[in-house]
């Protein structure tokens, strides 16, 4: 079957149904909203429609270019690791974004900037992308480089570097993306 150009296989089962193009866009769309929903915090007709407009364009363009070939598949479990897991790194961040405030509203600004290298046991790519994004939204971390496994991080200071180096982050992006014999 063909969908704009794209060989799409037929019976592909992803989350959301066969791996017709439709499904895939209708999917995709309906996560986008939901986040459209959460973020805009408003049920006015315009922000519904623009929120519902975006999110099938979106949708089409996540569709046809990020899950051309395979549709990606996501586990109960990994659903459930990533709900345990959305509270805990949301507060971390909130936490370092506190940090981050004391050191910069310090009139001495005790700064002491690094490049961390981080070794990484995550085999999947995807796990390895998840990470990375994960430490560059966390304030005072910023990921650099990443090659095989190896992550280059710059730190604000000495306590970012610190909770880099403790592997919480690593574990939780583990659960969630690693293979169960890993998490």
């Amino acid at each position: 079957m063909q969908a704009s150009g794209t060989h799409v296989r037929q019976g592909a089962r992803g989350p959301w149904g066969t791996g017709s193009l439709v499904s895939r866009v209708l999917g995709a769309s309906t996560v986008i909203f939901a986040f459209w929903l959460v973020i805009s915090a408003s049920l006015s007709p315009a922000d519904l429609l623009l929120g519902a407009a975006l999110s099938l364009l979106l949708g089409a363009w996540s569709a046809r270019f990020l899950w051309a070939g395979q549709v990606p598949r996501i586990t109960a479990r990994q659903w459930l690791a990533l709900l345990r897991t959305l509270p805990v790194f949301s507060a971390a961040v909130f936490m370092s974004a506190l940090h981050v405030v004391r050191i910069v509203a310090d009139p001495r600004l005790p700064i002491s900037p690094r490049l961390v290298i981080c070794r990484s046991r995550l085999r999947r790519p995807v796990s390895r992308v998840a990470f990375a994004n994960a430490v560059t939204l966390t304030p005072g971390t910023l990921t650099v480089d990443v090659e095989d496994g190896v992550f280059l991080v710059h730190c604000l200071d000495e306590a970012c570097a610190q909770r880099l180096q403790d592997g919480a982050l690593e574990k939780r992006i583990a659960r969630i993306f690693e293979p169960e014999a890993s998490a």
